[in-house]
């Protein structure tokens, strides 16, 4: 019952609409019930040679318009809120995906949600609107036409023209049983396909680069070939359940020519009884025939249900209306250890840290060492652990989260640009309302020295994913968002991987101007933080080392090792492009 919550805000806003156009669907039903009467006394009439003839066709007349016009509302009523309920439960999803845990997206992708709010959606929307047509159908004529058919006929003559049917109808229900777990993971494995196709054309310039088309065409084609298996196996049932739906027609339509046959040789019933007879089997085998696709559209539906439900009962970050910021304090890291859920070692263990306020930090690491993990729990984008990381005298595990987020700028390593214009990147959209901070931003973030012109209301949007812009300019735009923000606190995450020197060196010098803030720099480019206060150097989960740029290079230890290893590197590089341009002597 707790499922039949996703529609509550449907039906409280759209509900009387939709159960009207439930009554209208079951109105035309009704008058539908009058048509084989109608036939048989029109039939016995002609037989019989009586007058009224043209009387029977007006009804029909009168009907028929009745019932069109009925149908066009009840349509119009039903799969119109249907819609409605599709807007809603789109906007639910998405509003769900925006405040649930980030750990959700780096374990699943983005392809989960895609799928959610396009296959899973659609195939519920089609469970409420036709399938709820179909289901309305068979209750009301199966039940009505039964009792109709034994009343004005026989009671005998109805169950012996029925008897097949509920060996058919229990076909159908343990078939499409089956079909609902395989429909489900069919869903799932669509879902595999979407986020490995959104990845693979993210990624199109890089794949055409490095000659990979046919390597990446036997990646899909593998997880293709899955979904193609595990729809394959829904197809089958699908088949299976397609013909007993048609079964019925023919044994009951034999039944009752044989019965009702004999009877009128016997002159115990009329021949107009006999087109009643079948008209109101007409009735009851039209619906049960569409049982069929009712059971398979509802087990899609069923099964997209569970999906989404288990999607809306993962548990949102708590959100608050305080608006308050943090002011300017001391950051104290105290026996942090944090283990991804995924993993059994640690990925920081025991690291302390204290850092005043306003100092520029600098951090410093392998790969894996732990420095960007613990700007996410700085951020609270993981559980952070309570009684290890403190702002002033605040455990930031009890702080709001939109309070800590709003004091903290964050500038990740893999820049991030929507489709629109590059202020409204800058700003998230609130460029018109702050030009004179966007542009300060732009220019401490070296923007205007390429991108003068881009800046401007007026100019055109970026392409998707800012494909348009070279890797140092989206860092550089990925930079001014961060200094736009103009938080207490500067989280910088190795975002200067893609710049030029000349770029970065303008950057580092406009760090500190405007607001005195905290900032926290990781880089791999350790030139980039000879001017910091502090330079903290992780290694394998926890900090070994600390101190200035030249207290740490007269350690000789594992910051003394990075840097040699950096400027060898270069001079590498440096070599290799000076004997490119060296002429050999003939």
């Amino acid at each position: 019952m707790k499922k039949l919550t996703i529609f509550s805000q449907f039906f409280k806003g759209y509900g009387p609409i939709y159960l009207l156009g439930i009554v209208l669907l079951i109105t035309i039903n009704i008058l539908f019930l009058y048509v084989p009467r109608l036939t048989g006394e029109a039939i016995n009439t002609l037989y019989y040679g009586k007058e009224g003839l043209t009387t029977y066709i007006g009804y029909f007349f009168i009907l028929g318009l009745t019932i069109t016009i009925l149908k066009f509302g009840s349509r119009h009523l039903l799969l119109g809120s249907i819609r409605r309920f599709e807007f809603l439960l789109r906007r639910r999803l998405f509003d769900h995906a925006l405040y649930i845990p980030t750990a959700y997206y780096e374990k699943n992708g983005p392809g989960k949600v895609m799928a959610l709010m396009t296959n899973d959606v659609t195939s519920l929307r089609v469970s409420l609107g036709l399938g709820v047509m179909i289901l309305v159908d068979a209750i009301f004529f199966g039940i009505c036409s039964f009792f109709l058919m034994a009343k004005e006929i026989s009671v005998s003559l109805t169950v012996m023209t029925l008897l097949p049917m509920p060996f058919i109808l229990f076909g159908m229900l343990y078939v499409s049983r089956r079909m609902r777990q395989r429909q489900k993971e069919a869903q799932n494995t669509y879902s595999d396909l979407t986020e490995f196709a959104q990845e693979l054309f993210l990624g199109m310039p890089v794949i055409r680069a490095f000659n990979r088309e046919m390597r990446s065409l036997w990646r899909f084609q593998h997880i293709n070939k899955v979904n193609y298996e595990k729809n394959m196996l829904v197809a089958l049932l699908d088949a299976i359940l397609a013909p007993l739906t048609f079964v019925a027609p023919f044994m009951c339509h034999a039944i009752a020519i044989f019965i009702c046959g004999r009877l009128i040789i016997a002159n115990e019933i009329s021949v107009g009884d006999f087109v009643a007879i079948n008209g109101y089997l007409s009735l009851i085998i039209g619906p049960i025939m569409g049982i069929g696709s009712l059971l398979s559209v509802l087990q899609k539906g069923l099964a997209s249900l569970d999906r989404i439900y288990d999607f809306l009962m993962i548990e949102e970050e708590a959100l608050t209306q305080d608006e308050r910021e943090l002011s300017l304090s001391t950051i104290e890291i105290k026996n942090l250890t944090f283990t991804y859920p995924e993993t059994k070692e640690p990925m920081l263990h025991e690291v302390n840290l204290t850092v005043k306020p306003g100092e520029f930090i600098g951090i410093v690491g392998g790969p894996g060492s732990g420095k960007s993990t613990l700007f996410k729990l700085l951020l609270r984008l993981h559980d952070t652990p309570a009684h290890s990381i403190y702002i002033g005298e605040e455990d930031i595990t009890q702080l709001p989260l939109q309070v800590l987020r709003r004091s903290i700028a964050y500038v990740p390593p893999e820049p991030y640009l929507l489709g629109t214009t590059l202020g409204e990147n800058i700003a998230f959209g609130e460029a018109s309302n702050h030009t004179l901070v966007l542009a300060e931003a732009a220019e401490r973030a070296a923007l205007t020295r390429d991108l003068s012109e881009r800046l401007a209301p007026a100019a055109k949007r970026l392409k998707e994913g800012g494909t348009d812009l070279s890797g140092g300019q989206k860092q550089r735009v990925n930079i001014a968002r961060g200094l736009y923000k103009n938080a207490p606190y500067l989280l910088l995450d190795d975002s200067f991987s893609a710049l030029d020197t000349i770029s970065a060196g303008r950057i580092i010098k406009t760090l500190r101007q405007g607001r005195k803030q905290t900032l926290l720099f990781i880089s791999q480019r350790l030139e980039a933080l000879q001017e910091a206060d502090r330079i903290v150097v992780f290694k394998n989960g926890t900090i070994v080392e600390q101190g200035t740029h030249e207290e740490l290079l007269s350690l000789n230890g594992e910051y003394c090792r990075l840097y040699a290893q950096q400027i060898d590197e270069s001079l590498d590089e440096t070599e290799a492009i000076m004997a490119t341009k060296e002429v050999p002597h003939e």
